[in-house]
């Protein structure tokens, strides 16, 4: 069996920059089994396999990395959306397209926006219902985690440390500068010395207020007990507990805001989600979060028969 697959950078609009996905456009037919072992043969950070495809209603999809089967959000939607309208799956015409993505017991309402017969950005709305928790490590604590001072924890605007469920459980913690940020070294005798471990969070979302883009408003990073100590791994997937982060300080105003976070660095693999947020102090969180993608390979698998 013959099978075509694709990689695309998400969130950039630069090749070699951005989240690298692979992304099987057309694979109807694939086990589960078989398409998890295609993810750990591309050993990226996620595979998207689009099962099926109607050009009027949408995508189904699935996505897995090397060791399992992961909700299609973020970086694998944008990645597949590019994909399924670069490759022919949707034949759109130029302008903005409304599709809706299905994967499970879920769909993700999505929109490919083309210019000159070409994909060149995709935007998606997401409602979670966010759930946070004060009690978290001590800061010095935290800063024996990050093998940081506690110095480098006094951030702007008394931004606290909260952890924040939506549905994925993060620590997310603000850092006073993106120096901080790109110093810190998860220690796992830190880690293991404090109330960390009993959290339900197991990873930690580092925010500063300064980025190297100048239209950015945030640089954030993901760290953790399964994250290598220099790897700067795709934040798509914790956009929506930063949001809610800022929802819960007092000095974030109700209404609409669009903001970006920026990811990473042009030295290494630089992200940039462009959000908007409807904080308006319900329970629920409005999100419509989007992206550029460029298409990086394309190439065949040989399956056994």
């Amino acid at each position: 069996m013959q099978l075509s697959y694709f990689t695309a950078d998400a969130f950039t609009s630069e090749i070699f920059q951005g989240a690298q996905i692979a992304v099987l456009p057309q694979a109807n037919g694939l086990t589960a089994a078989q398409m998890q072992t295609i993810a750990a043969e591309f050993n990226l950070t996620e595979t998207v396999f689009i099962t099926a495809a109607d050009d009027s209603q949408g995508l189904q999809a699935r996505a897995f990395s090397p060791r399992e089967e992961v909700p299609v959000i973020g970086h694998p939607l944008i990645a597949a959306a590019h994909v399924a309208a670069a490759s022919g799956v949707l034949t759109l015409q130029e302008g903005v397209h409304d599709l809706q993505v299905h994967c499970d017991d879920r769909s993700s309402a999505l929109a490919i926006t083309v210019t000159n017969g070409r994909p060149v950005k995709a935007q998606y709305a997401v409602t979670v219902t966010p759930r946070v928790d004060r009690f978290v490590p001590t800061r010095s604590e935290l800063a024996a985690i990050l093998s940081l001072s506690v110095d480098d924890l006094e951030a702007p605007d008394d931004l606290r440390p909260l952890l924040v469920a939506c549905p994925r459980p993060y620590l997310v913690l603000a850092l006073k500068n993106r120096d901080a940020v790109r110093r810190a070294r998860f220690d796992f005798g830190g880690w293991s010395n404090s109330s960390a471990p009993s959290m339900l969070a197991q990873e930690i979302l580092l925010v500063a207020k300064d980025a190297e883009e100048a239209g950015a408003n945030f640089h954030a990073r993901l760290v953790s007990p399964d994250i290598g100590i220099n790897e700067d791994p795709p934040v798509g997937g914790a956009v929506p507990a930063l949001a809610a982060w800022l929802c819960d300080h007092d000095h974030i105003r109700r209404g609409t805001y669009p903001f970006t976070v920026e990811r990473g660095s042009r030295a290494t693999r630089h992200s940039l989600l462009h959000v908007e947020m409807d904080n308006q102090g319900k329970e629920t969180l409005q999100l419509r979060i989007g992206g550029h993608a460029v298409l990086v390979s394309e190439g065949q698998i040989t399956l056994p028969d």
